[in-house]
């Protein structure tokens, strides 16, 4: 069932054409319309508590289409022994509507992994499983401005679609803002946004030529989860 999502992506890509190359793949957790073309990947790694480590490697696979795959583990560094995922986890995306002038870009994705099990969590967040996601980038003053609305159902069992929204505005000297709330509409009834839930993250980022990215993230800022924390941020774009 994992798969449906997978395979429908394919299908669609099946009759794509161009992508634009390189594009910012993320807010803080949340995915945006972004992609990368086909000769090139993007590489994404995060730091939680206490010393574990996300990482997720995507490329672009034909116009319009990426796929890679997503895995991590706790105590990477540290004095203790590593203990790593229990699995791979899949990831793809296919951008189906190009951003122009006046309307958004469009991507349907898959991605089936959950929020990793951390230290002062109380509560884990669910895998988006297939998504869809809008982005629209506008000109500013000190840089590009985006805003991004998406949401998830999942695959195996929908109960509630998930929704997050979150906006990114670069600034000066290659720094940038960038800030996501999910409404946790697709999960438990104690964290929902009509609960005086939700989940609000931020990021702090300095990037070099839209290749490499370093960012200090502020993760669940209302502690909706349990404790909110920081963690580092590191994307590379690059050719295979």
């Amino acid at each position: 069932m994992i798969f449906r999502g997978i395979l429908i992506i394919c299908f669609l890509a099946s009759t794509s054409g161009e992508a634009v190359s390189g594009e910012l793949m993320r807010l803080i957790r949340e995915p945006t319309a972004g992609i990368v073309a086909p000769g090139t990947y993007h590489f994404s790694m995060n730091t939680f508590p206490d010393n574990g480590l996300r990482f997720s490697f995507a490329a672009g696979i034909f116009p319009r289409l990426a796929a890679g795959l997503g895995y991590g583990g706790w105590n990477i560094t540290g004095l203790s022994s590593p203990s790593w995922f229990d699995h791979l986890y899949i990831k793809a995306r296919f951008r189906f509507i190009d951003e122009t002038e006046s309307f958004p870009g469009a991507v349907l994705g898959f991605d089936n992994e959950p929020e990793a099990i951390r230290s002062g969590s109380t509560y884990r967040r669910k895998a988006r499983d297939l998504y869809l996601v809008f982005s629209k980038n506008f000109l500013s003053f000190g840089g590009d401005m985006a805003f991004h609305f998406g949401m998830s159902a999942d695959v195996r069992r929908l109960v509630h679609a998930g929704v997050w929204t979150g906006m990114d505005k670069a600034l000066p000297g290659g720094f940038g803002l960038a800030v996501e709330y999910d409404f946790a509409t697709n999960e438990a009834d104690s964290v929902r946004f009509d609960n005086n839930g939700g989940f609000l993250s931020g990021e702090i980022y300095w990037e070099s030529f839209g290749q490499v990215r370093i960012s200090l993230q502020f993760v669940d800022i209302f502690k909706t989860g349990g404790e909110s924390y920081r963690a580092l941020g590191v994307d590379f774009l690059g050719l295979l």
